[in-house]
Order: C-alpha cells, then sequence, then structure tokens
C-alpha cells in the first residue's frame, strides 16, 4: 500500500486575512477601513501581506473600491489627471505628447484627448489624437475623437468625423476609423461609411456606450431649409466593431411623446435641437434635456434595457436650476450630468463655472464639491486603478 497523501485544504481569502490581521480587528471591520481608502494608497498597502494583496485585488473588491469612489479624468492644458470625486485627492497624473485643445473621453485605462498636429502618439496610458488643422478653419469642422471599447474582441478604436462645404456650398461630412488596440488596422486612419444625415461635432452631443457610438444630428442640418422634418434629438448610432450605421436614427425621447399627443405643438428642429445633448450615465444612454422656458431645469432621459430597436425612453430625474440666469445660458455651458453616487444625488460639470456639483432630488438642492478653473474638459474616467483592464 502506497503512502497516503494528506489532502490540503484550501485557505479562503477571510482565513488568509484573519492571519495578516493577527486578529487586532474583525475581518469586516478591516474591509470597510480598506474601502475607505484611495486607490494609490490600497496599492501601496497591497506590500504590507500577502493576505492584504490577495483581499485588495480580489474583483469582488476592486469593484466595491470604485463604486465607493467615482473617478474623474480632468484635461489642462499641460496634464491629464485623475481625481477622486468625493475626496478631491489626485489619484494620478498623466502627460500628454503634445497640448491638448479639446474633447475628452476615457474607456478602460486609456484616456482619449484631441490636439492640434498631424500624427497620433501615445503617452503611458494617454492617446493624444490630432487633427491636422484647427478645429474650425473656414468651412471645415472636426469632431472630438470618440475612443470605443468594443467588449467582444478587446478592441480599442477611435472614430471622428470631417465636415465641409463644396462648391455649391453643401455641407459633406467624412468619417473616419482607426484601431488602436486589437487586429488589423495598424493605427491607420480609413474611411468608414458615413450617415445619412450630418452629425454633430461637438463634445457633449456623443457618447460610447459598449463598442456602439451614439451621436446627435448636426446643429448644422437644417441649411437652407431641406430637413424641416428632421427630429431634434434623432441620434445617429454607429456600431464600432461591424464599423457600420443603424440603417434609421434612434428617435430620442422629446420625439417619441409626440405620437401619443396630436395637440401637442409639433417640435421644429432648429428651436429645440440646441436643447438637447447626450451622456453616459452609469452605463446607461441618457438624453439630456434644458427646458429653457419650463421653470428652467434639466430633464435626463434613460434609454430603457440599452434596447435601440424599441427606442423606449424613461425620465427618471429632472434637476430644477439653481438660478434663473442659467435659463438663457449656452446649452452647452449648463450643467452636464456625469454619475448617479450611491446616495442617490446626481453629480454635474458645468463648464461655464468649472465647477462640479452635486444635486440631491430629495431636496431640489445643489452643492459644490470641487473647482476646476484650470481644467477644460472633464468627465468619468472609466477604468480602474486597482485592476488594470477592468471597465467601470
Amino acid at each position: 500500500m502506497g503512502p497516503v497523501r494528506r489532502r490540503c485544504r484550501r485557505k479562503k481569502p477571510a482565513d488568509d486575512l484573519s492571519l495578516g490581521n493577527d486578529g487586532v480587528l474583525p475581518v469586516e471591520i478591516l474591509y470597510e477601513v480598506l474601502l475607505r481608502l484611495p486607490a494609490n494608497a490600497i496599492c501601496r498597502l497591497r506590500l504590507v501581506c500577502r493576505s492584504w494583496r490577495s483581499l485588495t485585488s480580489d474583483p469582488v473588491f476592486t469593484q466595491a473600491h470604485s463604486s465607493r469612489h467615482p473617478l474623474l479624468a480632468e484635461v489642462s492644458d499641460h496634464e491629464v489627471r485623475v481625481v477622486d470625486l468625493l475626496s478631491g485627492d489626485t489619484v494620478r497624473r498623466m502627460a500628454p505628447a503634445a497640448r491638448p485643445r479639446y474633447g475628452m473621453n476615457s474607456q478602460l485605462d486609456v484616456v482619449c484627448v484631441s490636439a492640434m498636429s498631424t500624427h497620433e502618439r501615445t503617452t503611458g496610458e494617454v492617446i493624444t489624437t490630432f487633427l491636422p488643422g484647427s478645429r474650425e478653419r473656414g468651412e471645415e469642422i472636426m469632431s472630438p475623437f470618440l475612443l470605443g471599447h468594443i467588449p467582444s474582441t478587446g478592441e480599442l478604436k477611435v472614430f471622428y468625423s470631417h465636415m465641409r462645404s463644396d462648391r455649391d456650398g453643401f455641407l459633406v461630412q467624412t468619417c473616419y476609423v482607426a484601431t488602436l488596440v486589437g487586429y488589423g488596422g495598424g493605427r491607420r486612419w480609413r474611411r468608414t461609411p458615413r450617415p445619412r444625415v450630418l452629425i454633430s461635432s461637438w463634445p457633449h452631443d456623443s457618447v460610447v456606450i459598449a463598442g456602439v457610438a451614439y451621436i446627435l444630428s448636426s446643429l448644422q442640418y437644417s441649411q437652407r431649409e431641406l430637413h424641416t422634418e428632421l427630429e431634434p434629438d434623432a441620434i445617429a448610432v454607429y456600431d464600432l466593431a461591424r464599423e457600420e450605421w443603424r440603417s434609421a436614427p434612434l428617435r430620442g425621447p422629446l420625439s417619441s411623446r409626440l405620437d401619443a399627443a396630436a395637440d401637442e405643438k409639433k417640435l421644429v428642429y432648429h428651436e429645440h435641437r440646441a436643447d438637447v445633448r447626450l451622456a453616459s450615465v452609469d452605463g446607461c444612454l441618457v438624453t439630456v434635456h434644458h427646458n429653457r422656458c419650463q421653470g428652467c431645469s434639466m430633464d435626463l432621459w434613460f434609454l430603457v434595457d440599452m434596447d435601440v430597436d424599441k427606442g423606449l425612453w424613461t425620465k427618471r430625474y429632472s434637476l430644477q436650476c439653481a438660478g434663473p440666469c442659467e435659463m438663457y445660458a449656452s446649452t452647452s455651458n449648463n450643467s452636464y450630468p456625469l454619475l448617479v453616487l450611491d446616495d442617490g444625488r446626481i453629480a454635474t460639470w458645468e463648464e461655464r463655472t468649472g465647477v462640479v456639483r452635486v444635486y440631491d432630488p430629495r431636496t431640489s438642492k445643489w452643492d459644490d464639491i470641487a473647482a476646476l478653473e484650470n481644467y477644460f474638459s472633464v468627465n468619468i474616467y472609466r477604468g480602474n486603478l486597482l485592476c488594470p483592464g477592468l471597465q467601470r
């Protein structure tokens, strides 16, 4: 009879944590203490012992930590920094390869900014995407660059559009896409089909969610009154994986409601288009509608189940403006929603004043939590600092 092999019982993470903690604190309390620390402090504490490293690297912990510590990516003339929204602590600084000019979005651990030059460069975790001239040169208009992560393949792609006037004075739009990480492409720009409608070139008129770009139609679309029937909140949908457009635009919540309200005045494109923006809030597509003539409020319409084919919207929030002066301000300078916090408050970015604010729907009150006067573009950082490559 051969030697008997003793089966070793695999220790649970809680067992390892108890040994590393030496019983000074209950495991549950230590877990809560670590959750309250910023990400850069957690990374240093991983060196304390193997059990702490195991705990703070566990996906359940990293997801819980990211929920407690929402992060903002902020762009100035010389840097991109990642900031803990609630504490204000800077947890990461990154240097772009060139001076950013406008527009920024984030996917995974990568921040994409737009700059002015003729090449595309990468510095650390910042992708600086360049335009071949000024953003608006004569009749030429360049859009910000949209960075998208395709979950099914892991690819990272960048999309942008270029609009100019032809000899007859009509606007012509050309679209391009490049693969930064993934199969093929070699980071080279290649033409992609253009949509049936002209799409917007403003930063807050487009978002990318789960590898799909959603872009509002252009403010220039009503030229020569050729498109008076276009709905003001029509959304062009571009699949970055297939590199093709949805055949028909997605109807927004405002135009969809008119089907059941025959007596309501029909929406006119040039009157209402400037009141609409797009946002990505907690992984959902949100149409932001500024009611400048109805009590000065901002309505947030969420696409139900992210189902483009059904196209159903629900208004989850209506934020009352802080003062009457905002009623007459440009919509592009009004509050822009960033995310919904765990306590139900809504964090917003006000470009006009450079302030991050939170709105409490229960009390209809606003609070300023950060002043970012030197940062011209602010958005949610989609990466997870404790688990690189994990999307928030």
